[in-house]
């Protein structure tokens, strides 16, 4: 089954450009160097204010699902590694129920779609494995998942997502790295991460 561990390296490499023996240190010591140059506030960027990846308004959910306040800009930038974490684990890996996917390149590039675009990204890969598009992955959506030639079904998630980036409003601007990032995804479940 999928290791959500292993996608927390490869997100701080592409938000926040660690390299090297960066990417060796403990996962809460990766997240304070990635702190240092995860910070966006990019006015062309859909996502707004962003902090290794994490909009604002992905922010805002969870503290609203937390019955906490709206954050400010200064609350996201301050973000801890464990609220961090667990953004990314229950609003993102845990909505694909990726620890019951087969394949840790088909966890990484489904996860990392849903992080990287929203949650109708979730009824474009429905779409692609022959489900029901209704968003919500369930028993059905996992088993159909599981069944495919998991280097078909990778490669049919990467196709559709590089043209989904290239009729993105921002891809004028972020497409050269959008696509790197995506291209770094690799079946087998490991990054290149140059």
């Amino acid at each position: 089954m999928a290791d959500f561990e292993k996608i927390i390296p490869f997100i701080f490499h592409f938000a926040a450009g660690l390299h090297g023996n960066d990417l060796l240190l403990q996962h809460h010591l990766q997240f304070e160097k990635a702190r240092l140059s995860g910070w966006s506030n990019d006015p062309d960027d859909p996502g707004g204010a962003t902090m290794i990846d994490v909009t604002i308004s992905a922010y805002t959910t969870y503290r609203r699902r937390h019955n906490r306040p709206d954050p400010s800009e200064k609350e996201l930038y301050e973000i801890s590694y464990a609220e961090w974490r667990e953004i990314l684990k229950t609003m993102y890996w845990d909505h694909w129920k990726a620890d019951e996917i087969e394949s840790q390149g088909i966890a990484n590039i489904l996860v990392d779609w849903i992080w990287a675009s929203g949650t109708t990204s979730v009824k474009k890969a429905q779409n692609i494995i022959g489900v029901k598009a209704d968003g919500i992955v369930g028993p059905k959506t996992i088993d159909a998942v599981n069944r495919q030639d998991a280097d078909i079904l990778f490669d049919r998630i990467r196709h559709t997502r590089e043209d989904y980036y290239r009729k993105c409003r921002g891809a004028w601007k972020y497409l050269k790295g959008w696509l790197r990032r995506l291209n770094a995804i690799r079946p087998d479940g490991t990054f290149s991460l140059k």
